[in-house]
């Protein structure tokens, strides 16, 4: 079987629940996570940062959307480094 590339391949869980990773290759480029605003549970991607402070945000997202959540931090990723250089699209 072809496994196909895509930015949902690119998704991996953190040990911490409700906290995903997105990696280029093997570098952390961005982490998603469950927050809840005013009651509503979204989606919240920021940049990868040792230092929290260093971080930038992304975008809120839908509960529910985790493949929109990571195709928009995919998106601002290739935008912030440029053009595809391997694998990425």
């Amino acid at each position: 079987m072809v496994q196909h590339w895509s930015p949902m391949s690119q998704l991996q869980a953190s040990p911490e629940p409700g906290v995903w990773y997105v990696f280029d290759h093997s570098k952390r480029i961005a982490i998603i996570r469950h927050v809840e605003i005013r009651g509503r549970r979204l989606l919240r991607s920021v940049t990868f940062d040792r230092d929290p402070d260093g971080r930038v945000l992304i975008g809120y997202f839908p509960d529910d959307a985790m493949r929109l959540a990571v195709e928009c931090t995919w998106s601002e990723y290739v935008r912030a480094t440029g053009p595809p250089v391997s694998n990425r699209r």
